[in-house]
């Protein structure tokens, strides 16, 4: 009785542990897609979209989204004030990505 009681308790730690380890192997799969999926030239296009266009809101957050800035706060009617805000966002994203900034 003893010796099932503690291969069972083995058998459930190792099923524990593997499906830990399991689930941070496909966490870091997944971020590892989404850091990729934006290349430089799709930021840079993302950013020049905005760029012509400052007074796009739903383009001030499609390149905030892409850069890690949270635009929930940001006034919709102001679009064109946080210009600077974005540009210095978007050379550090690209900066980090190793891109020519």
């Amino acid at each position: 009785m003893f010796k099932k009681l503690i291969c069972t308790s083995i058998v459930l730690s190792t099923v524990a542990l593997a499906g830990c380890q399991t689930s941070s192997a496909i966490k870091s799969a997944s971020a590892d897609g989404m850091s990729n999926m934006l290349t430089c030239d799709k930021i840079e296009n993302t950013f020049d979209a905005y760029e012509q266009d400052k007074t796009s809101f739903s383009k001030l957050e499609a390149i905030t989204s892409m850069v890690g800035i949270d635009s929930s706060s940001f006034d919709n009617t102001q679009a064109a004030s946080y210009y600077n805000t974005v540009k210095s966002g978007v050379n550090s994203a690209l900066a980090m990505k190793g891109c020519n900034v």
